[in-house]
C-alpha cells in the first residue's frame, strides 16, 4: 500500500502537483507540453495521484481538467510541522547570536 510519501518520491508527480497549484488546474495536454512527456506517461502519474486523492478531475467537453486537492497533502504537512519548528528555533538562535554585540566573530551559537 502506498502512502503520500511514496507517491511524492517520484519527481514527475511532484512536478505535476507544482503545475496544478493554480486555482484553475491544468488539462492533460498542458501537462504533456510543460513536462515534455507523452500523454500516456502523464496519464499514468495522474492516475496514481488521483487514486491517492491528491487531485480531482473535472470533465470539460473533450478535456479533463485536473486540480490539486490541498487537503490530501495534510499527512505531509503534519510530518513537516515539527521539522519546521526545529529549524525555526535554530534560525532564531543564529539570528539572536548574530544580533548580539557581545558575540565575537566566528563563535557558534549555543
Amino acid at each position: 500500500m502506498r502512502d503520500s510519501f511514496d507517491v511524492l518520491a517520484d519527481p514527475t508527480r511532484r512536478a505535476i502537483l507544482d503545475r496544478l497549484r493554480t486555482p484553475q488546474g491544468c488539462v492533460v495536454g498542458d501537462l504533456v507540453t510543460a513536462l515534455e512527456l507523452n500523454q500516456t506517461a502523464v496519464s499514468k502519474h495522474l492516475r496514481v495521484l488521483r487514486h491517492m486523492g491528491m487531485v480531482d478531475v473535472v470533465v470539460e467537453s473533450q478535456h479533463r481538467r485536473y486540480v490539486l486537492r490541498a487537503d490530501a497533502l495534510a499527512e505531509i504537512e503534519t510530518w513537516l510541522a515539527p521539522h519546521r519548528a526545529f529549524w525555526q528555533e535554530r534560525l532564531d538562535a543564529l539570528g539572536a547570536h548574530l544580533d548580539s554585540p557581545d558575540s565575537p566573530p566566528g563563535e557558534e551559537p549555543s
